[in-house]
């Protein structure tokens, strides 16, 4: 999360803690109708609100695969619903007053704010890749006209456990010989396919050593390689081992084509980056976003792991 998407879910923890204060208050004297009034706004507009307003601008933009239309806004809106809700508890002894009024209209504004702002980007049609209208860098030591170079037989222990059996369909037979057995199921194993498990986890799970079974793996699918097995090529991101990566290419693309960025992917964005759905639909640039990360630095990182 980001400073204010953090700060609305902080803010509506501490709003719900003040209305149980003044709910204790209410419940134990006869109190005045601005305190009936601060209890009940702080846990409308601050504790419930604030709470939709963190979460939302959080998950429902990651998990369609966009980018918020005006991220620039949430700093606003985040200090226009604080403003207008304090201001309204504090001015609402003087009802009828211009000031309530005004405090009023400003956490309608932001209500507003937040509306429009995901509205727009759920309902919008999805932004082109500002990448696509760009020329794409030529790979190093490739020249023009010159496809990409052979794909380098390289399991990784945190490889996807899917993205093995995608690129290489004979290891199949290495996993089911060592514990697997269940992947003899045809489609027991396109399920496993959709799951984010690494070959780290799952041989956690069945209690097989990691370093034997990368090896077998591997000599299973070099057979594959060395018999001239086409690179890879993401569905969505349109990348292709050998090709630069860009701000545009999904998480879960680029871990496939280029397993030795996993360790740039685990810096800035922890362990929970693997096990995440919005794997497979969320960006560079919108991860970046989300996380808080200079999109330009990782950018650069994970390039650099890739071999460029």
């Amino acid at each position: 999360m980001d400073r204010y998407t953090k700060g609305f879910v902080v803010a509506s923890l501490v709003y719900f803690f003040l209305a149980a204060v003044l709910g204790i208050w209410m419940g134990g004297t006869d109190a005045s109708s601005w305190v009936r009034f601060a209890h009940v706004h702080f846990n409308l507009l601050g504790f419930m609100a604030m709470m939709i307003y963190g979460v939302g601008y959080f998950i429902l933009p990651r998990f369609n695969g966009r980018t918020l239309r005006w991220p620039s806004w949430v700093p606003v809106h985040f200090y226009l619903a604080n403003i207008g809700l304090i201001g309204m508890v504090l001015t609402s002894p003087s009802l009828p007053s211009t000031g309530f009024v005004l405090f009023a209209a400003l956490s309608v504004i932001s209500a507003a704010m937040f509306a429009v702002n995901l509205g727009a980007t759920m309902l919008g049609a999805a932004p082109s890749e500002e990448e696509a209208e760009e020329e794409k860098p030529s790979p190093a030591g490739v020249g023009e006209g010159q496809p990409p170079p052979a794909e380098r037989m390289d399991i990784h222990p945190d490889m996807r456990v899917g993205e093995i059996l995608t690129r290489w369909p004979e290891t199949v037979e290495v996993f089911v010989a060592n514990g697997f057995a269940s992947l003899a199921n045809a489609e027991h194993r396109e399920q496993v396919k959709q799951i984010p498990i690494t070959l780290r986890m799952a041989c956690q799970r069945h209690n097989v050593d990691l370093d034997p079974m990368v090896l077998r793996l591997m000599a299973a699918g070099g057979q594959a390689a060395q018999a001239g097995a086409p690179a890879p090529r993401a569905k969505k991101g349109g990348l292709s081992r050998g090709e630069p990566i860009r701000s545009g290419n999904i998480l879960g693309d680029i871990l496939a084509v280029y397993p030795e960025t996993t360790k740039v992917f685990r810096k800035y964005y922890g362990e929970g980056c693997f096990s995440c759905p919005g794997q497979a639909t969320e960006s560079i640039k919108q991860s970046a976003m989300m996380h808080n990360v200079d999109e330009k630095a990782i950018l650069a990182e994970l390039n650099r792991a890739a071999g460029f």
